[in-house]
């Protein structure tokens, strides 16, 4: 990049991205210290900072032995800020966003199929152990905006970090085109 790049104009469409992008960044659900650190520091934890637990086994996520490490229940919405999914839309045009989830706390025994409806009331939810993992887990449906379940996921909150990483089938927010993620194009809307 020359001097003069720097005195360029931006193309309108170089702004748009820009302007998207800001919007990401500000309407991100953010990471805090939990409130729950000094009982993860007392009690067994993972304490690895990895993305995902080094004990995990199975498909990261989906499988109870190898949950996705929160930093306390309270980073929950952070993390789930994160989780993206794929739509294309039933029209001619055929447009592709990635929306965000909706999520359930749920039990282990909870065996609805992918495709079901999310339930009108809240199901019964506890948490589940695995010998291989520090801490109770907990488990979660996620739904599509249109109240379809996509998933039933692990997570373990007895860890320092917040996992970056998504289980197979999702898309991380950030690695969406910020012009496609929906919760960006409804931020983008409303402010117009």
């Amino acid at each position: 990049m020359g001097l003069f790049d720097f005195f360029k104009s931006k193309t309108p469409e170089e702004k748009k991205l820009e302007n998207f992008l800001k919007i990401r960044e500000s309407s991100k659900v953010k990471e805090k210290k939990s409130l729950m650190h000094s009982l993860i520091t007392m009690a067994p934890h993972d304490n690895s900072l990895n993305d995902e637990n080094p004990k995990g086994v199975g498909e990261f996520g989906l499988e109870k032995t190898n949950p996705i490490p929160v930093y306390g229940i309270d980073n929950l919405p952070a993390y789930m800020d994160k989780l993206r999914y794929e739509y294309t839309s039933k029209s001619e045009s055929k447009t592709k966003t990635y929306n965000p989830v909706i999520y359930v706390r749920t039990s282990d025994s909870d065996n609805t199929p992918i495709g079901s409806d999310k339930p009108e009331t809240d199901p019964v939810a506890s948490s589940v152990t695995a010998p291989n993992i520090s801490g109770n887990i907990d488990v979660y449906n996620l739904y599509s905006l249109g109240g379809k379940k996509l998933a039933k996921i692990y997570l373990n909150s007895y860890s320092l970090r917040v996992s970056d990483k998504v289980p197979k089938g999702f898309f991380h927010r950030d690695d969406t085109p910020p012009m496609q993620d929906a919760k960006v194009l409804t931020e983008f809307l409303k402010n117009r």
